[in-house]
This record gives C-alpha cells, structure tokens and sequence, in this order.
C-alpha cells in the first residue's frame, strides 16, 4: 500500500477536477453553466426590452456574443486536450466511463419518466452518444433532436421537466439550493 502515491494520485485527479469545473462554468457567458446559445438569446431579448435597440445593434451584438462562444468553446477544446496530453490512457478511459455512465444514468431516468419503449431508448441513446462526438451541439439542439420520438404525451411530461422546472438543470438550483452539474470525475 502506497498511500503517498495514492495522496498525490488523488490530489491531481482533484486539480484535473477543479481546472475542468472552472473552465466549463467560466467559459460560459456570465460564468453560468447554461446553454450558451440559449443565454445569448435572453440576453438580446432583455437588451432589447430595456435599451430599445436597432435591427443593426441586434445583428451587431449577436454576432459579438457568438464570437465569443466559439472563442469560449475553442479554449475549452484547448484545456481539454492540454489535460488529456497529462494524463495517462488508464486516467482517460476512467473519465470516458464516468461520462458513460452519468450519460445511463440519465437515460434511464428519462427513459422512466417518460415510459420510453426500448426503440425510442436506443434512439434517444444514438443522439446522445453522436452529441459526445459533436460538443459544440448546445443542449437546446439535442433536446428538440429528442423531442422527435416522443408521443404527445411523453413530450408534455418531458417539456414539463425543462428548464426552469423545480429540479433544475445543469448548473441550476435544484430543490435542495445545491448546484446540479459539473465535471465527469
């Protein structure tokens, strides 16, 4: 038993942990862990509620604010892979199966709440699965991608579970006051 190398071990899977939490809270506009797409469009909508813009300041400014997503999002990429050149296969394959896992563990919830049958399992499971692939899709996109196997009814429970919703999302409070969220590890 090595416990000075099983301290060190833990206190940098720590160190991994809190530069990933903060880059992925701090790279999201006002440092909120939300859908950026989704807090660029608020934003417009209280600037344009409260100052009265143009057309033209509109246009100009959603531009400023998706520059700065693919700014916020390319930097993210860079952390990521600096911290995965670090770190060792066995270290990264933990990761893949923690986020694996986090990923069942929330389609099983959705798949009984919602009473999904087991084709609109494997279904919302393949657009979950190409989501890891594609990070740039926002968690906008890959709910209206579910939204497409649901019935009727599974869609008003699931649209009744969104955002805003009692629980909270990602980075929102849940019943508790805590903050839901965060890094795989």
């Amino acid at each position: 038993m090595n416990t000075g190398k099983d301290i060190r071990t833990a206190t940098f899977a720590l160190a991994v942990a809190a530069v990933i939490a903060t880059t992925s809270v701090l790279a999201e506009p006002g440092g909120h862990a939300r859908d950026p797409s989704m807090f660029a469009s608020q934003r417009i909508e209280r600037m344009i509620r409260t100052l009265d813009l143009t057309s033209e300041q509109q246009n100009e400014i959603r531009t400023i604010l998706e520059e700065q997503r693919a700014r916020e999002l390319q930097q993210r990429q860079d952390v990521q892979a600096r911290i995965d050149a670090v770190l060792t296969p066995e270290q990264r394959a933990r990761i893949e199966e923690r986020r694996d896992s986090r990923m069942e563990r929330h389609l099983d919830g959705l798949a009984e709440r919602l009473d999904l049958s087991e084709d609109q399992v494997a279904r919302v499971r393949s657009m979950m699965e190409s989501d890891d692939a594609d990070s740039e899709m926002t968690r906008d996109e890959i709910r209206e991608q579910i939204k497409t196997v649901l019935t009727e009814d599974q869609l008003q429970r699931f649209e009744s579970r969104g955002p805003g919703s009692k629980r909270g999302g990602a980075g929102e409070p849940c019943e508790s006051g805590k903050m839901r969220g965060g890094p795989a590890f």
